[in-house]
């Protein structure tokens, strides 16, 4: 990986860590993991619709025909206390190849009161806002690749944050209903917006570590000479620019072990004049409901809907965006079949001529995967994506509209 900039909390925090697990007894420390390989054919091999970390346009994460996907390393350190902590460790090919972290924060969980559950977080960790990535180290127990929302999540949105939730379970008070309160202050999150306003919405799996650089394509327009020329291409999303703390907020409800919603408002606050080696601070705002919903005992429903806008510079670049999508999954003994249709939409509403990142499309994809042990699965996944992206054509060659279709065969372990 190329050299990171790691946050004074991070450097405090993984000292803190490593101390714990060599004073701990054996039986407090837990590792899991998982990995995938895979081979994967698409249909389009043109040079401006390669990954966009490789400098391309496309909108898939694969970049080889066959190799190994991510490998997750989750440690959990318990002990007789009211803490704990937890680090998600990964290896993998793309955006940088080489071993990072994706998360790694303390948990504070004393004993409920009155029936409320007090919990708190600190470190840097995505806020729970999906309900489709809930297995193993933030991947997804249904897909191969991530929906768009949650997509772009991995690539963008992780906060080195402090966070307080108040729970009410139902159970205690003898209701159908739970909820939970969620509330955060972080920092470490202000060139979030800047992948998802000039590449557009994106599928696949690639989660960023913490410092990890992402490119994306040389637009003319961040060239030499160009409208944004200062910004590179490239990103450090977990950055702090600007000294200024953003938030975010959400609301849990359940429906017995049936349904459940999850509602959130973030907000970074970033300072859009801000620019620092290299990055601008980007005021990034988004609402995002997610559901699920337990149709029958084999068969479940899943849908996301995400909402914001986001603004760099002296309105230099200034766009809405939307997402949303649903999924069906149907798990029978050793099967699991899910369907899953995503659409996505960047409107550009600045004045820069020189600098259209107006983008639209839709994609869909099924996955089915057979369990043959606990330990070893196999799955075939199929992803059709058509987009629009009118950045695209500021090079001669490139075409606005693309049609990417992508099959794999992936066998996935877990221990």
């Amino acid at each position: 990986m190329s050299p990171t900039r790691p946050t004074a909390f991070l450097i405090s925090l993984i000292p803190a860590l490593l101390f714990s697990v060599t004073t701990a007894a054996s039986e407090q420390l837990s590792l899991k993991g998982r990995g995938e390989f895979y081979l994967n054919k698409q249909n389009d091999t043109a040079d401006y619709l390669a990954p966009w970390w490789q400098k391309g346009t496309g909108q898939f994460g694969y970049h080889t025909k066959a190799g190994a996907g991510p490998q997750y390393l989750v440690a959990l350190l318990e002990g007789d206390s009211d803490f704990s902590a937890v680090v998600h460790a990964q290896w993998h090919r793309a955006p940088e190849a080489g071993v990072g972290v994706t998360e790694a924060w303390l948990n504070w969980s004393p004993l409920p009161a009155s029936g409320y559950r007090v919990r708190g977080r600190a470190g840097v960790f995505y806020p729970a806002m999906s309900l489709e990535n809930t297995d193993l180290a933030w991947t997804s127990p249904y897909t191969h690749s991530f929906s768009a929302i949650n997509s772009w999540m991995a690539e963008e949105i992780k906060t080195r944050a402090v966070e307080l939730s108040v729970s009410r379970p139902g159970r205690f008070f003898k209701s159908d209903h739970s909820f939970q309160w969620v509330g955060a202050l972080f920092q470490g999150n202000d060139p979030a917006g800047s992948i998802l306003t000039w590449r557009g919405f994106a599928v696949h799996n690639l989660q960023s570590g913490i410092g990890e650089r992402i490119d994306f394509a040389n637009y003319l327009s961040i060239a030499p000479g160009g409208t944004v020329e200062p910004q590179p291409a490239w990103v450090e999303p977990n950055r702090e620019l600007d000294h200024k703390t953003g938030y975010y907020a959400g609301l849990h409800w359940q429906h017995k072990d049936q349904t459940e919603a999850r509602l959130y408002w973030y907000d970074n606050r970033g300072e859009p004049t801000t620019f620092k080696d290299g990055q601008y601070a980007w005021d990034t705002r988004f609402v995002s409901l997610a559901l699920q919903h337990q149709l029958t005992e084999q068969w479940r429903l899943l849908a996301q809907y995400l909402n914001g806008d986001t603004a760099m510079g002296q309105k230099v670049v200034v766009a809405d965006y939307r997402s949303s999508y649903l999924m069906l999954n149907y798990q029978s003994e050793q099967h699991s079949i899910s369907v899953r249709y995503d659409r996505f939409e960047v409107t550009d509403q600045d004045q820069t001529p020189t600098d259209d990142n107006n983008g639209k499309g839709h994609s869909w994809t099924i996955n089915w995967t057979y369990q043959l042990t606990d330990h070893f699965d196999i799955a075939l996944e199929h992803s059709s994506l058509t987009s629009v992206q009118a950045n695209r054509t500021q090079w001669d060659d490139w075409l606005a509209k693309a049609k990417q279709r992508s099959s794999s065969l992936i066998l996935g372990y877990r221990w």
